[in-house]
């Protein structure tokens, strides 16, 4: 995968890479993994702070450059791998995780480490418009699946925006930095699987300018007024769309279509 796949964009603002870090929050011999060190702007802070760092960096180029720069740094352990690919129980645990994630693949990383029980807090750099989908309350426009996942599993909160100029290419879109703090346990009622959980909110927000009903009906084959009759027995409106239900609402209609 080539950095132009990955859409990178790395940060050169030092001012921004020490906030970042701070809000870290980690400290000497504290566990951190960096997702993506690019060009190590962020690795150098963190191994002065005196972390047990591991960065997992995809492209060959930049982990040769980072692996001659850092070649006397003994609490680092630099990894050769698309994250996407790697298995998360060979990274040290527990963690806190970093990362100046590429827009192209910030959502889909985020995806793959929210189930992990490695991580305890995350401070993670997106395209501004994918961080205010990651926070996003019930009833606003940003709300839907990715909003689901990381409420599932996390509390998020806004730090800071990020200009385009605080990186080389500067993108044409704003950043923002958010924060995560993992919960003990995934914040899914007893005898709700994380599988039924999430077939049942990703087939409401399938047809998105469509009634919840409609949408889970078409998606998973059901009769709409099944669906219908569901969403009233958990106190919601027959023509609610996706984005008015709330976890705990969608958490209740899972259970209710899969009795």
């Amino acid at each position: 995968m080539t950095r132009a796949r990955l859409d990178q964009h790395f940060l050169v603002d030092p001012s921004v890479a020490d906030r970042i870090v701070r809000e870290v929050g980690a400290k000497a011999g504290d566990t951190v993994v960096e997702i993506g060190p690019g060009r190590g702007i962020l690795t150098e802070r963190l191994v002065e702070a005196g972390v047990r760092l591991t960065a997992v960096e995809i492209d060959e180029n930049l982990h040769a450059i980072l692996a001659g720069r850092f070649a006397e740094t003994p609490n680092l352990a630099l990894v050769r791998s698309d994250f996407l690919e790697l298995d998360l129980s060979t990274l040290p645990k527990p963690a806190r995780i970093v990362s100046n994630l590429p827009y192209s693949m910030g959502t889909t990383i985020l995806q793959k480490f929210l189930p992990w029980e490695g991580w305890t807090e995350a401070v993670l750099m997106f395209q501004k418009e994918v961080a205010d989908r990651v926070q996003a309350p019930a009833g606003s426009r940003d709300y839907g699946v990715l909003s689901l996942s990381v409420a599932v599993y996390a509390d998020a909160g806004p730090l800071f925006d990020v200009g385009r100029f605080a990186f080389r290419p500067p993108p044409q879109v704003q950043s923002a930095v958010v924060k995560l703090i993992r919960r003990d346990k995934p914040r899914l009622p007893p005898g709700l699987s994380e599988k039924a959980f999430f077939r049942v909110v990703k087939a409401a927000f399938a047809q998105r300018r469509k009634m919840a009903a409609n949408s889970i009906a078409a998606s998973l084959g059901l009769e709409r007024e099944d669906v219908a009759k569901a969403l009233e027995a958990c106190g919601l409106h027959a023509s609610a769309r996706g984005e008015t239900i709330d976890l705990d609402g969608f958490c209740r209609l899972a259970l209710a279509l899969k009795a």
